[in-house]
């Protein structure tokens, strides 16, 4: 009994004081015109060049805003400022008039938004930040 008593002790202790309150909770949401709706800043990148890699932070100012009549504005994106958007299952496809862009939606939540590159040989994994 008393050893019950104890075990039941230790799981009340790591349940209070095992989480860190700092740690954000990042609820995955439905990949839908609602949920991505919005102005996103890129703010870390995770690209390796053939081995292990770490978050990096952005350089530049990248911005893509998604209005919900399924049209984008974006900053930063080379040969496509504007056009139209879609998803195909968990991609992002935006279409630029003369060229498409495709990435895999890895996580969306109400804040953070990552996308990885298709056809990349190694990581190239882009973290936005919601800033409206």
């Amino acid at each position: 009994m008393k050893a019950l008593l104890h075990i039941a002790g230790l799981a009340f202790f790591l349940m209070i004081f095992g989480c860190n309150s700092e740690d954000e909770e990042i609820i995955v949401l439905d990949v839908n015109v609602q949920n991505i709706s919005g102005t996103w800043k890129l703010t870390e990148t995770y690209l390796s060049p053939g081995g292990e890699t770490e978050w990096q932070a952005a350089t530049g100012d990248h911005m893509l805003t998604f209005s919900e009549d399924g049209t984008f504005n974006a900053s930063g994106l080379q040969n496509c400022g504007e056009g139209e958007y879609s998803f195909d299952d968990t991609f992002l496809i935006l279409d630029c008039g003369d060229q498409q862009l495709r990435w895999r939606i890895n996580t969306l939540a109400s804040n953070t938004m990552i996308l990885g590159g298709v056809g990349c040989t190694e990581a190239c994994l882009y973290k936005y930040k919601r800033i409206d």
